[in-house]
């Protein structure tokens, strides 16, 4: 696999199998190597939400934020389109926004938060939280156009995917890279005309022979997950607060999550789980069962020091997309185009400078 029109890409997860996909679609040989099963992925653990609005709301720069946010999401619906996955975006319940309107802002001012980073959507009324199970002093306002993935489902479906299009699936661990072959953990070489690191902060391990690698810093994340189909006001909806977020998908309720800067071990914290159980009281619905019998579940995410992404062609010649943050389910099909434009000589999408490994 030396032609330059084949590609290795390392990482299974939802950015490794979206840039795998896309260039299978520009006509490229793909290999994906990945150490993890497709459901042991940070990205197959997530809540799998791709929500401009509610993920710019609490940061630094929300206007800045929410912009690329959007400009990312755009890339969804066609990517979607083509994978056959446009009816969950589709049939997406908007997302709901909850706080305390004790010592809070109104709900014209949150509503005026929103509205000035340009989402859309309207106040809830008492009795429509009340259908959700939401009780005063709780506020709530509904922001359309935010999308929830069941995360795992959708990620083996992908591989499903890839696979039936020609893609070559190798389950095995990469412990050295070139921009033209990788070698594995048994010393079998690989080669291709490119290759790609997606692999979120498994990428780190490969800082030597890719520069700005080292600049990636982790953040472990505790969540719960809880078995059991939601109610159907619920089914499909996100939730998100001031204390975390509820997730409520077919079979399966998620409540997340912490964002702990610099630990990348994957042992579950008692103590943490009870902080984390703690806040998710503070806006459990009243349709949901009791936290008693939820699984702790713990995933690293991969940040930079300016936490925005790395997406690009790295120093040395290998492409990256990693550095995701919280948000990979976000960025995954504008990491796609934007490496797959690079690999084949076209233009990248507008903005895609912003993300240029070089800057560090």
């Amino acid at each position: 696999m030396t032609s330059s029109f084949s590609l290795i890409v390392i990482g299974g997860g939802i950015t490794g199998l979206s840039v795998a996909l896309r260039a299978l679609d520009y006509g490229l040989a793909v290999t994906l190597i990945a150490k993890d099963r497709v459901e042991d992925t940070t990205s197959a653990l997530s809540a799998g939400m791709i929500a401009p609005a509610m993920e710019a709301l609490t940061e630094p720069q929300p206007d800045l934020s929410y912009a690329r946010y959007v400009a990312a999401q755009k890339h969804w619906p066609a990517f979607a389109a083509d994978l056959g996955l446009s009816e969950i975006l589709e049939m997406a319940q908007p997302a709901v926004w909850v706080w305390s309107g004790e010592a809070g802002p109104s709900p014209d001012d949150m509503m005026a938060r929103f509205t000035a980073l340009g989402a859309k959507g309207q106040v809830m009324a008492e009795d429509d939280l009340a259908r959700l199970g939401f009780q005063a002093p709780l506020q709530g306002i509904e922001i359309i156009g935010e999308w929830l993935m069941a995360a795992a489902p959708v990620l083996a479906f992908m591989k499903t995917q890839f696979e039936a299009r020609g893609g070559r699936w190798i389950d095995a661990e990469v412990v050295q890279v070139a921009p033209r072959s990788v070698v594995l953990s048994d010393g079998t070489i690989c080669e291709a005309g490119h290759v790609a690191v997606c692999a979120g902060y498994g990428a780190a391990a490969f800082a030597e022979a890719v520069p700005s690698l080292k600049a990636l810093m982790p953040i472990k994340g505790h969540l719960l997950d809880r078995d059991g189909r939601s109610d159907s006001a619920l089914a499909g909806r996100m939730v998100r607060s001031p204390w975390g977020y509820w997730v409520f998908l077919d079979g399966l309720t998620k409540f997340g999550a912490t964002m702990q800067a610099g630990r990348a071990d994957a042992a579950v914290e008692p103590g943490v789980i009870d902080s984390l159980k703690d806040k998710a009281r503070k806006f459990t619905p009243s349709t949901v069962a009791a936290l008693e019998g939820v699984t702790p579940r713990v995933g690293v995410r991969a940040a930079t020091p300016d936490h925005w992404p790395m997406i690009g062609r790295d120093a040395s010649g290998v492409y990256v997309a990693t550095g995701m943050r919280r948000n990979g389910w976000i960025y995954g099909p504008y990491a796609a185009s934007v490496l797959t434009a690079l690999i084949t000589g076209q233009e990248p999408p507008e903005g895609a400078e912003a993300y240029a490994p070089q800057r560090f």
